[in-house]
Formats: structure tokens, C-alpha cells, sequence
């Protein structure tokens, strides 16, 4: 199932399984358990507590295990907005729903089978 791409984020984030127990609820043993593999099919609702400790979603964590990788243009978009100001920020969210209400972008919903 993937479950190897958790113990992969704690270590990103510099988060042992004692604070990832602390900051989810969920117990350390379990944790344990989930990381090394030993259990291969652990409860949505830990899965969700963890990811959400982690700061992720749970899409977050499919794209992850499916090794699904942003491209070129995701990555230099992500960029650019993490480079800019707070305004700057909000200038670019709003100029994208803007785009979006206007029907002639439509969106995609990623995950969603196209017709």
C-alpha cells in the first residue's frame, strides 16, 4: 500500500514516532506498526489523524504513494507563489478563482475520471 512513504515524510520533517503519537492521538506502537510495514492495512481513521499531524491530506498522501509527480509547470508555479509577498499571494489566488468562475477555464478535479 505505500505505507513506507510515511516513515519517508516524518523523516522530511525531522518527526519522531513519539511527537507524531503526541501531535495525532494515535498511539505510538501503532505508528510504529505503520511505518515499518507491520501492518499493511491500518484504519482510514488513523491514516486521517496521522496526515492531518503530518499537514497533509490524505490526496496528498495517494499522490505520494502512486508516485505521482508535479510537472515542470507546477513546480515553477509553486515557486513563483511561494516567492511572492502576502499580496502578491492573494492577488494570484484571486486572479485564478476569478478565471475559474469566468467557464472559459474550466477546472480538473485530479483523481476524477475524464470524460
Amino acid at each position: 500500500m505505500g505505507l513506507e512513504v510515511i516513515r519517508t515524510v516524518m523523516q522530511r520533517q525531522g518527526v519522531t514516532s513519539d511527537m507524531l503519537s503526541a501531535m495525532s492521538g494515535v498511539p505510538k506502537s501503532t505508528i510504529d506498526k505503520i511505518a515499518s510495514g507491520a501492518t499493511d492495512n491500518p484504519r482510514y481513521k488513523s491514516l486521517q489523524k496521522l496526515m492531518d499531524a503530518l499537514g497533509m491530506t490524505m490526496d496528498d498522501f495517494i499522490r505520494l504513494v502512486d508516485n505521482k509527480e508535479r510537472s515542470t509547470d507546477e513546480d515553477i508555479l509553486i515557486s513563483v507563489f511561494h516567492s511572492m509577498n502576502p499580496d502578491g499571494r492573494a492577488r494570484a489566488l484571486q486572479l485564478l478563482q476569478d478565471m475559474a468562475d469566468s467557464g472559459h477555464y474550466p477546472i480538473r478535479l485530479i483523481g476524477k475520471d475524464e470524460e
